[in-house]
């Protein structure tokens, strides 16, 4: 089932994770400046947590056991995630600006650990800084799982209750293996998007409320361990308008944003957009920048990755993902 209103998330969020990537991060790389900065368009991750928090529990209450659960994650994430890669590997390569910023070497056990979505987990580098925030991802799709496994998907006091006195205990001592399996740095921004999940479903009580309120406060301690540049006064402040337009979303008032197709497509794109935008562009910029100035180079690298997550989406992923199927499971839907 698709909500329209989560696609326009999803387009708003790609689209200032980009702006921030190629204005801020591009600055700060390449030693570079530019008239215009987005320096907090990192805020669209966390949008996605809180999304993927939602969406995994509508997709797990659509699913009969982990099992189906864990294939559709699989035909979801990777074909278009090893389409991206590809892409990636081949234009900077091409572009030989792997040969003059270290940014964008990377040995060939780092490539293909990469191919395993699990490289950060082992250590090895990201081909593409983007794909960062998908080891949160597939540890919150595990956790699922496992609940899902032991019958306790529906008792969210009891685990969300477990995550936030682990979460509290890990940031007065750290807990290192607990946060490595579950990410206790992320997981309450998911366990957010669980609750608003239930209030949208009418399976709440007044308790969600409460605990969106006590994982956005743990969450943002937990976060700034991860992200130390911003304090967490100042993470509060900015995650607290996101969490507002979820509670906007979950009682109809945001309907009038589902009118907006210019969002509802990129929300459709969002996944291959996120993925394929960071170092592709920065080749682009690079490249074009002194030939046509930044603003220019901006703006076609943004068009190009919009063009390019559309064609990875609507054209080369279906039927990649169809053989796939047909190959590993078939009899997955």
């Amino acid at each position: 089932m698709r909500i329209k209103e989560l696609d326009v998330f999803r387009g708003i969020a790609a689209m200032s994770v980009i702006l921030y990537h190629f204005t801020t991060r591009y600055n700060e790389i390449f030693d570079s400046e530019t008239a215009f900065s987005f320096p907090y368009g990192w805020l669209g991750v966390p949008v996605f947590f809180i999304l993927s928090g939602f969406v995994i529990h509508l997709t797990i209450d659509s699913c009969s056991s982990a099992k189906e659960f864990l294939v559709k994650r699989f035909f979801r994430l990777y074909p278009t995630y090893w389409i991206v890669i590809f892409c990636t590997l081949l234009i900077v390569f091409i572009s030989g600006i792997n040969s003059k910023y270290s940014f964008f070497n990377f040995s060939y056990l780092d490539v293909l650990m990469n191919f395993t979505m699990w490289h950060q987990f082992f250590g090895f580098n990201h081909i593409d800084g983007a794909y960062w925030s998908l080891l949160p991802e597939l540890l919150f799709y595990l956790l699922m799982s496992f609940l899902f496994v032991i019958r306790s998907i529906n008792k969210y006091y009891l685990y969300n209750g477990l995550l936030l006195l682990l979460c509290c205990i890990h940031y007065v001592f750290p807990l290192p293996i607990v946060d490595k399996v579950l990410d206790l740095h992320y997981v309450l921004l998911f366990m957010i998007g669980i609750a608003f999940y239930r209030i949208y479903t009418n399976k709440s009580t007044y308790l969600e409320h409460i605990f969106i309120f006590l994982n956005l406060l743990v969450g943002v301690f937990l976060y700034n361990i991860a992200q130390p540049s911003t304090s967490i006064k100042l993470l509060f402040f900015l995650f607290l308008p996101i969490v507002l337009l979820y509670y906007l979303f979950i009682y109809g008032k945001l309907r009038f944003l589902t009118g907006i197709k210019p969002l509802i497509f990129l929300g459709n794109i969002s996944y291959a957009l996120y993925l394929v935008h960071q170092n592709i562009g920065y080749v682009i910029i690079y490249h074009l920048e002194n030939l046509v100035g930044r603003f220019f180079a901006t703006n076609l690298a943004t068009i190009f990755a919009i063009f390019l997550a559309y064609i990875i989406t609507c054209k080369i992923e279906p039927p990649f993902r169809k053989g796939l199927k047909k190959i590993l499971s078939p009899n997955a839907k």
